[in-house]
């Protein structure tokens, strides 16, 4: 088959990089439009994808209304052109609209609660829509829920072995402990009303944190002038071998938090809109979730800074990883399986949820 790709925030290039490596090895060939945001285009290349950009929305309504009708347009002139059978996204509003008019197979994943309302407007034109099974929201019946969850697409143990050692990345000495921060921009639908972390309190966390280990931080913005010489410089594909070997992750990313999680490296993460996944791997020891009250701050900091010390740490959590890991599936391997299966796929998986199991 012609099978289009489509993404948007730079985490979805991991989301299907493996789907799309898997599924060219089965004969098919894979299209894919892209987002110009942030480092999506840096990745995109770095793996050797070839792709066609599509518009970035602007920052008012109406600018975002615009693009959506010039995506749109484009999207169902790429899938004419390119005589695409199946699309692939997580709830592209523009191949939703665009599949749903042509009459296209296309699959939509979610993992967002927060994104609910958009979610669901646009999942109704989608031929199946893919929640984990800890995705706290219906938002169709018939919705398929994989025991899974985004960041195993790409970070499960059969898709993903980190690198040995990163010390020459970060430029410290061989096994030195370090932690990687994350501080997001805010900006994005599903943070809409959300602040995260003052800035007195990412000083307080740095200047804690700096007492035990070294500290490294990944932001999206600019940060108070005394932790810039903190922000990490690394190639950003190395993100996820760092995440490996931290001591702990400690942000404001629920994507970051799940892929330390998922890598056992323990995860503090500080949102006021929890998600089904966190909170899942939350029950498992891998995540330890606050709100973003200031009381909460403090305390993410003195959980931080109690599971530092705890000389055990690494060898529980690589126990909580192992119980999490044995009751999930491989889900880029679920994912093929789906699409060469399609419609059947659906039917089976309706019939008999389990039969997922198959894909460890």
């Amino acid at each position: 088959m012609n099978i289009l790709i489509v993404t948007g925030h730079p985490a979805q290039v991991h989301n299907f990089k493996k789907l799309k490596f898997e599924l060219e090895k089965k004969g098919h060939k894979i299209f894919w439009l892209a987002s110009d945001k942030d480092i999506s285009k840096y990745l995109l290349e770095c793996y050797d994808i070839n792709y066609t950009t599509l518009s970035r929305p602007g920052k008012s309504f109406t600018a975002k209304i615009l693009t959506l009708f010039k995506n749109t347009l484009f999207t169902i002139r790429f899938i004419r052109k390119n005589h695409i059978a199946l699309a692939i996204s997580r709830v592209s509003p523009y191949v939703s609209v665009s599949a749903y008019f042509l009459r296209k197979t296309h699959l939509a994943l979610t993992d967002t609660e927060t994104a609910g309302f958009y979610d669901k407007l646009f999942g109704k034109f989608v031929s199946v829509l893919f929640t984990a099974k800890s995705f706290q929201r219906t938002l169709r019946s018939d919705q398929i829920r994989f025991d899974g969850n985004i960041e195993l697409f790409y970070l499960h143990p059969n898709r993903f072995q980190p690198a040995d050692d990163v010390s020459h990345l970060l430029g410290i000495k061989k096994d030195e402990p370090y932690i990687i921060m994350r501080f997001v921009s805010w900006d994005a639908y599903h943070d809409k009303g959300l602040a995260g972390f003052t800035d007195r309190n990412k000083i307080r966390a740095v200047k804690t944190f700096s007492e035990v280990a070294k500290v490294f931080i990944s932001a999206e913005k600019e940060l108070p002038k005394e932790l810039e010489p903190f922000r990490i410089r690394i190639p950003p594909e190395k993100m996820h071998d760092v995440l490996a070997h931290s001591s702990l992750f400690f942000g404001e990313s629920a994507t970051m938090a799940s892929e330390s999680a998922v890598l056992g490296t323990p995860a503090i993460y500080l949102n006021a809109n929890w998600l089904g996944y966190t909170e899942e791997e939350g029950r498992y020891g891998l995540v330890f979730n606050y709100k973003d009250s200031v009381k909460d701050q403090h305390r993410a900091i003195e959980m931080g800074i109690e599971l530092l010390k705890d000389s055990k740490l690494n060898e529980k959590m690589q126990a909580n990883r192992a119980k999490f890991l044995q009751n999930k599936i491989d889900v880029t391997a679920f994912m093929v399986w789906f699409v060469e299966n399609y419609p059947s796929g659906a039917t089976i998986m309706k019939e008999n949820p389990d039969y997922q199991y198959r894909f460890r």
